[in-house]
C-alpha cells in the first residue's frame, strides 16, 4: 500500500475537473503551499492514516456528506457535517456507473499530536467506485494466474522427424478474486493468444486458436532434426473486472502472460530394411 502524506503547515486542498464522460480522472501533486490528491491517492492516504491510531495522528482523512449546495462553486470551502450542522441537510451521493458515488473525502491536520485539529477541508467532491478500486494492469499481473495447459502428440516420450507432431491447449476462462484497496474484486482472464516455441531454432507460431487433439488437430510442428527437444507455450491473458456484487465489467489496461513448458522428448528416425523370407 502507497502511503500519501502531506506537510504540516497549512495547505490548500482543491479539486481536479471532470472528465467528459462525466467520470472522475484523479491525480495528485503537491508545491509548496497546494496539495492535490487524486480518487485514488485520497483513498490510499485515508486507509493510511485509519492505521495509525488516533492520538499519533497528525493528518486525518474520512468520508462524509457534504452540505446541500456545496456542488455549485468550489471556489469557496465546502461545508460538511464533520464540521458543524449543515442547515439546509447534506447531498445525496451522485449516480455512477457501478451504482451510488462515493461519499466526499475530507482532511483534516494539526501542527502537533497535542495540538488542536484545523476544520475538515474538501479533497475530493465527486468518487465514483469504479474510478477508486481499479484493477491496475500491475494487480492483473501478479494475480496467480494458471499456466496454460500443454499437450504434446504423440504423448510417448519421441516423435518421428519429418512427421506431424501435434500441439494443443484448453481455452478455458480463468476466475478469480482479489482485493483493491480493501474492495472486493471478481476478475476473470482469457486467453488473447498462444505463443508455440518448438524447442529447435525454428521461428515461433503465435496463435488465436488453441488447437485440437488427433484426428481433428489444427496445428502441428514438423521437426527436419534428430535431438531432444521441449516445447514452450506462452499464454497471453486479457482481464476484465467488476466490484463484487456489481454486475458491470471492465477491461484490464494491458495483458499477463504466463508460461507452460513439456517435458523433453526425443525426435526419432525410423528406418525400414528388408528381410529375407525364412526357408521352409
Amino acid at each position: 500500500m502507497i502511503a500519501a502524506t502531506a506537510a504540516l503547515a497549512t495547505v490548500a486542498v482543491t479539486l481536479l475537473p471532470m472528465t467528459p464522460n462525466g467520470g472522475t480522472s484523479w491525480g495528485s501533486n503537491a508545491s509548496d503551499d497546494h496539495v492535490t490528491i487524486g480518487g485514488v491517492d485520497g483513498e490510499r492516504a485515508r486507509i493510511e492514516s485509519n492505521r495509525r491510531p488516533p492520538e499519533e495522528r497528525v493528518v486525518e482523512y474520512k468520508r462524509a456528506p457534504g452540505c446541500r449546495g456545496n456542488g455549485v462553486d468550489f471556489s469557496v470551502t465546502a461545508m460538511t457535517p464533520l464540521n458543524g450542522d449543515c442547515a439546509g441537510g447534506t447531498d445525496d451521493p451522485i449516480a455512477c456507473e457501478d451504482g451510488p458515488g462515493l461519499q466526499p473525502l475530507w482532511r483534516r491536520e494539526r501542527a502537533s499530536v497535542t495540538a488542536a485539529w484545523q476544520a475538515w477541508t474538501l479533497v475530493i467532491w465527486i468518487d465514483c467506485p469504479e474510478d477508486v478500486f481499479v484493477l491496475s494492469v500491475e494487480d492483473f499481473r501478479v494475480l496467480p494466474l494458471a499456466k496454460p495447459a500443454l499437450t504434446v502428440q504423440p504423448d510417448r516420450g519421441w516423435v518421428l522427424v519429418n512427421k506431424e507432431t501435434i500441439v494443443f491447449t484448453d481455452d478455458v476462462t480463468q476466475k478469480l478474486t482479489t482485493e483493491v484497496l480493501g474492495q472486493k474484486i471478481d476478475v476473470e482472464a482469457d486467453a488473447q493468444s498462444w505463443t508455440w516455441n518448438w524447442g529447435d531454432k525454428t521461428r515461433d507460431l503465435t496463435t488465436t486458436e488453441a488447437g485440437k487433439p488427433y484426428p481433428h488437430q489444427t496445428l502441428w510442428h514438423t521437426y527436419d532434426q534428430l535431438g531432444t527437444v521441449q516445447v514452450t507455450l506462452t499464454a497471453t491473458w486479457k482481464g476484465r473486472w467488476r466490484l463484487a456484487g456489481h454486475t458491470t465489467w471492465h477491461d484490464v489496461l494491458g495483458t499477463a502472460q504466463t508460461t507452460a513448458t513439456s517435458d523433453p522428448f526425443e525426435i526419432r528416425e525410423l528406418r525400414s530394411r528388408l528381410v529375407a523370407p525364412e526357408d521352409d
